[in-house]
């Protein structure tokens, strides 16, 4: 047995004074051991222990129960006064589960039952049961993977959400919060979409949505998440339709209104407009590339001329270092003025 797995074989017993093996199948736990029962190797005897030889052994177990104190420690300060959440609890477990399964990975389940009871007296059951949940949701979901490829989305999703209310009951929707907040939020875009109006009137709807689905911590989430929400909204096929008829000018006043919808300041306003245009340029310059470029391929034939021809379409339009990026792009077949335009993206 590796030292830190002895270190925690150690505690067992000492913590949690019962059969620390029942942990060992959460599905169908295992009988308390007879007597004439062979005890399993993840928690052997206080004199088995006792007996092995060498202080460097005892040196080193004793500085692995000094890492485990600490750990217990940082933990029972990080969580104080939250263990009544659900969230908080699966945050601890993880923690505490992946701390574990790397001191000792085969036989850290045993270990975890012992730890929970004498570190959380008063919670240990709870969070026993919290941990049988996370695992068997954790081998839910690797024994069930082929069959979630084959599922569409809403069926997947279904079919997942189904097996976490078994497992965790109504706290289920608490601890993956987050995902149904994303989930909903997605329901409202595609709704926006959807919907006849300005792209500035859909921002309106969109910010409302946002305000809507994440309450007290919109503006939080907001302050955080600002450019992937913003992104999200003006890469929609509706949005970008309606920017693509516009002039120019048109179109950067449009860009600037949807931004300051979604709440950026004055300062970034005025880069981000900046930046439109000088994406309008560079792709402006793009297209004059790529007709010049198909002049060459049409001209030459393949072969050292046509690539001396290309290099230096590619050197005079865009310069040394950009030029040879691009003809990169180009061997690999990746041609960047052929890809789709998104305003307000590239």
């Amino acid at each position: 047995m590796k030292p830190r797995a002895l270190a925690i074989a150690v505690l067992v017993p000492v913590l949690a004074g019962f059969a620390v093996y029942q942990w060992g199948n959460v599905s169908q736990p295992a009988p308390p051991a007879t007597p004439t029962d062979k005890q399993p190797s993840a928690a052997p005897t206080q004199d088995s222990v006792q007996a092995a030889p060498g202080p460097a052994t005892e040196i080193s177990q004793a500085t692995e129960e000094n890492e485990l104190d600490k750990f217990r420690d940082r933990l029972l300060n990080r969580y104080a006064g939250r263990l009544d959440q659900p969230k908080s609890q699966v945050r601890l477990l993880e923690e505490l589960m992946r701390y574990l399964s790397e001191m000792d990975p085969e036989h850290w389940k045993e270990s975890l039952a012992a730890l929970l009871k004498g570190w959380f007296p008063d919670r240990g059951d709870q969070l026993l049961q919290r941990a049988q949940a996370m695992i068997a949701y954790q081998d839910f979901m690797e024994q069930e993977r082929y069959t979630l490829s084959s599922m569409g989305p809403d069926e997947r999703r279904d079919f997942v959400w189904a097996q976490r209310r078994a497992l965790f009951g109504d706290d289920a929707d608490i601890i993956w919060q987050e995902e149904l907040r994303n989930h909903a939020l997605s329901q409202s875009l595609a709704g926006i979409d959807k919907r006849t109006g300005s792209p500035t009137q859909k921002a309106a709807d969109y910010t409302r949505a946002i305000r809507e689905t994440y309450g007290e911590q919109a503006s939080a989430m907001l302050e955080n998440r600002r450019q992937e929400l913003t992104d999200r909204f003006i890469t929609l096929s509706s949005v970008q339709d309606s920017l693509q008829d516009l002039d120019p000018d048109q179109r950067y006043g449009t860009l600037r209104e949807i931004r300051q919808t979604m709440g950026m300041e004055e300062a970034a306003l005025d880069r981000w407009s900046e930046l439109d245009r000088t994406r309008d340029e560079r792709w402006k310059a793009g297209q004059a590339y790529q007709a010049q470029r198909q002049a060459i391929q049409e001209r030459y034939q393949p072969g050292a001329e046509r690539d001396k021809a290309l290099d230096k379409l590619s050197r005079d339009f865009f310069g040394e270092d950009m030029g040879a990026v691009i003809r990169d792009e180009e061997a690999a077949g990746y041609f960047r003025f052929q890809q789709p335009r998104v305003y307000g993206q590239n």
